[in-house]
């Protein structure tokens, strides 16, 4: 197990480029990181970076095989566009991509980028601290930047990725569920949870398991892989918990942590040679010894939003999964 310790609140883990790139939301910043090396920082407030960065994704790449790096900007409701290179580092200004203020009342929060560059940008929909739990729409910002609303129909939309089937699957923190959109705008459960989970984040593994993260258990849960196409063979099986974050157990930080997003490696068969990294060795590809393990990066920190506020209870595990 490898683990980068020392950051605030890990969120919006990415794979690429044979690094695994995210969001240090309470600290102001996106890094990259190559397990085994120190964290490079990427974009912080100070170099024109959101106060409070959220979900991460990629435009498709341009003629020099560079495609720039899209973060939420959660407290303005926008999503910042930034040209980067393989390496992290910016090579242009930041940009402000879309605004979502118009469509979006509350804090914006995680988002998928489909490869033409299409965004799905989830957000809270409500206060969490005193108002009760609404639904409120996926927004949908082209690669234009043109904005426009799915129905309001998810509960906290979260952590969202595309099976291989066309569907986004969307984590519902407030509704305790993960549901599948589909490309005809039908929306239908993928798996159910116990009351007070909070699904987070959410990754997809190449033989179509779901691995959810479960923020307010502090653990990582598995969907098993529903069989060719039929949407009806097992949708709301019950999870299974395949990993608990252990509490810390002494120091400022003490206390239990909460597990917030999660993201497989990727397929080292659909990996990208234009984008390997030569100083480093490739992670995605696993271990001779373990052929058919999944290795996945897990995001942690504190329960206790206001201590991980003050305190460097974040961290990230990358774990192997038989």
């Amino acid at each position: 197990m490898t683990t980068l310790d020392g950051l605030g609140f890990p969120e919006a883990l990415r794979w690429r480029d044979g690094a695994l790139w995210f969001s240090d939301m309470f600290r102001s910043r996106v890094l990259r990181w190559v397990p085994g090396s120190a964290p490079t920082v990427v974009l912080d407030a100070a170099g024109g970076g959101p106060t409070v960065p959220g979900g991460l994704g990629w435009l498709p790449d341009d003629a020099h095989g560079r495609g720039d790096l899209l973060v939420v900007d959660c407290e303005r409701r926008r999503v910042l566009r930034l040209p980067v290179n393989a390496a992290g580092r910016a090579v242009g200004a930041v940009t402000v991509h879309a605004d979502l203020a118009a469509v979006m009342t509350h804090s914006a929060n995680d988002m998928h980028v489909d490869p033409d560059g299409t965004a799905w940008v989830g957000g809270y929909g409500f206060d969490p601290e005193n108002d009760a739990p609404v639904p409120s729409p996926l927004v949908r910002v082209a690669p234009d930047g043109a904005v426009s609303t799915t129905a309001s129909v998810f509960v906290f939309p979260n952590g969202c990725e595309r099976d291989a089937s066309g569907a986004l699957l969307v984590a519902e923190t407030f509704a305790d569920s993960v549901s599948l959109l589909s490309q005809d705008n039908e929306v239908t459960s993928r798996g159910r949870f116990a009351a007070g989970s909070g699904p987070d984040g959410l990754s997809i593994a190449p033989d179509g398991t779901v691995y959810v993260a479960l923020a307010f258990v502090g653990a990582l849960a598995r969907l098993a892989p529903i069989a060719g196409d039929d949407r009806e063979a097992g949708p709301d099986a019950e999870p299974t918990i395949v990993y608990y974050a252990e509490p810390i157990a002494a120091g400022p930080g003490a206390g239990p942590l909460g597990v917030y997003d999660c993201a497989v490696l990727p397929d080292p068969a659909h990996a990208d040679p234009l984008h390997a990294d030569p100083a480093h060795p490739d992670p995605a590809h696993p271990d001779p010894a373990h052929p058919d393990a999944h290795r996945i990066a897990v995001a942690m920190a504190s329960l206790d939003e206001d201590l991980a506020m003050r305190v460097d209870t974040g961290r990230i595990v990358v774990l192997e999964l038989s």
